[in-house]
């Protein structure tokens, strides 16, 4: 005998209600794996030959950016377009990033009452890409995700997955050369970090990683030996703290702007272990510090280390970091 609650559940399905273009369309609610909003997702370009897309990473997997103007050919009539949320679906071996203009809801759709009727667009063999049904009254489209991406848009869409792949691997060995880069910096870390960065399109980090190998290699080949002052609009500062923390130097780098309060960069065995500008320490005061333009900077070497000591990176890592925050910084007042 029937289970009464399977018999009724097999006639309900529950599905996520969305809109594209002012039409209404739902989805089965178990081939959801998320919702984005856009804002809240950050998108990565991938080309692969003539083709360009977008993709985002959905736990830990690459979920290429589809509309349904492009799935259903009707890009070339109505155009382009970007819209407010992503929605993460399962279609066969790809992950898909369905643009919605927004999520109403979860609604139980009535199957025993309201039966769906095949829409007229068909995929490969002549299966409907799926349903029309009735739903609050109005008729909405019920897709079947395995059937959203004709044969045709498939091919041309399988390199881009594969270069996202590539790019997301990329992106796992920056994770961990950025952990293995805090601890010990090593010229070959700091080459391979360029050289990932760039393939994944980070361009101002791979040119601020290349700029501290620039110097760290100088320093190994003897350049900047001497006294360690300088003028901050040399822009020799960032050189000379390579070559202190290489050395592993102990002391304070004084830098006195003119006509203001010094400032402090403070060194632990070659470490920055701490900054100082007025009102403020730690990493923020450093990236201040190396924003500077004017003034000149000296190196006074001590017996003990500051302390506390509120920076905690190696110092080879951390003018990485500051030079792309700088980079990028520069980069946003331009565009301005």
């Amino acid at each position: 005998m029937t289970n009464p609650a399977i018999a009724e559940a097999s006639r309900t399905a529950r599905v996520l209600v969305f809109t594209v273009d002012d039409g209404p369309f739902c989805i089965h609610l178990d081939w959801v794996e998320a919702v984005y909003q856009r804002e809240d997702a950050p998108l990565h370009l991938v080309k692969e030959g003539d083709s360009v897309g977008r993709f985002l990473i959905h736990r830990g997997q690459p979920a290429l950016v589809i509309d349904l103007r492009e799935a259903f050919g009707l890009n070339g009539l109505l155009g382009a377009t970007d819209r407010s949320a992503l929605m993460v679906v399962r279609a066969g071996s790809f992950l898909l990033a369905l643009q919605v203009d927004s999520c109403v809801g979860v609604r139980d759709l009535d199957l025993g009452t309201k039966v769906p009727v095949a829409s007229t667009l068909v995929r490969d063999g002549g299966l409907s890409v799926g349903y029309l049904v009735d739903l609050d009254g109005k008729m909405h489209g019920l897709l079947e995700p395995n059937r959203i991406l004709s044969g045709t848009l498939r091919e041309q869409l399988d390199p881009l997955l594969k270069e996202a792949q590539a790019f997301r691997d990329r992106q796992a060995e920056l994770v961990e050369l950025t952990a293995e880069l805090r601890r010990n910096p090593t010229p070959a870390g700091l080459k391979n970090y360029a050289r990932l960065s760039r393939r994944n399109g980070r361009t101002r980090a791979a040119g601020a990683a290349r700029l501290v190998l620039k110097h760290v290699q100088e320093h190994e080949a003897g350049a900047g030996d001497g006294a360690v002052a300088g003028d901050m609009a040399a822009e020799t500062l960032l050189r000379d703290l390579v070559a202190l923390s290489t050395a592993r130097r102990t002391g304070t780098v004084i830098v006195q702007p003119a006509g203001g309060e010094a400032t402090e960069i403070f060194l632990d065995l070659g470490r920055i272990a701490d900054a100082r500008v007025p009102g403020e320490w730690g990493r923020g005061a450093l990236r201040r510090i190396l924003a500077a333009r004017e003034g000149a900077y000296r190196f006074e070497p001590t017996e003990t280390a500051v302390y506390p000591q509120r920076i905690d990176d190696s110092a080879l890592w951390l003018l990485v970091e500051v030079t792309e925050q700088l980079s990028e910084e520069r980069r946003g007042r331009h565009l301005r």
